[in-house]
């Protein structure tokens, strides 16, 4: 769903950048020292997304297991089964071009792109994978001079110019139907032996 939801963006910048040969790629940018030229993975010369972080929305975790839905006739039936998964997906978008002064526009353009665009739909983009999601957001992550130096360390490679989006809301949930479990009809409760 990940690189479904990303490579759909991508081939949007794509075409927002207009250059003849896809200039925006899903790659890892920790491949910058051996990516060869050539291979699969030639990130040379290239805007490279790469994910650098997943995590949960923790806001989103209670989310009941026993759920309320209607079949195709309309008809409401209980199922249980695990909640789905909301994600923040962050995303670390570098420009790894031999001229620097490109590399700098691409940066330019990338912001451009999602200071434009940073809520995705399925009415806006019929490609974006349907997963019982009604948006996915971009926000531009502002990252300190220690955090960009810790991310790019373990990352292994030399800054480039670049920039980290968080992708909120990414869902992820089990195409199983789930068990079928009784609807609640009613609820009684007693006190001192008394049906209230």
């Amino acid at each position: 769903m990940i690189d479904q939801v990303l490579n759909t963006v991508i081939n949007l910048l794509n075409d927002q950048i207009g250059t003849a040969e896809p200039d925006v790629i899903l790659g890892n940018l920790s491949m910058l020292d051996s990516a060869q030229a050539g291979s699969e993975t030639n990130i040379t010369d290239r805007v490279v997304v790469s994910v650098v972080n997943i995590q949960q929305e923790s806001t989103l975790r209670n989310n009941p297991a026993n759920r309320q839905i209607f079949d195709t006739a309309g008809i409401p039936r209980g199922v249980a089964r695990h909640p789905g998964i909301f994600l923040n997906i962050y995303i670390l978008i570098g420009a790894n071009k031999e001229q620097y002064n490109i590399g700098l526009q691409r940066i330019s353009q990338v912001i451009s792109f999602f200071q434009r665009n940073p809520i995705f739909t399925q009415t806006e983009i019929p490609t974006l994978p349907n997963f019982g999601l009604d948006k996915i957001l971009f926000d531009l992550h502002s990252t300190g001079f220690e955090e960009l130096n810790q991310l790019w360390g373990i990352m292994g490679g030399k800054y480039i110019p670049s920039v980290v989006y968080k992708m909120r809301l990414a869902y992820i949930d089990s195409i199983e139907e789930g068990m079928e479990i009784p609807l609640v009809k009613s609820i009684e409760a007693q006190f001192n032996n008394k049906l209230l």
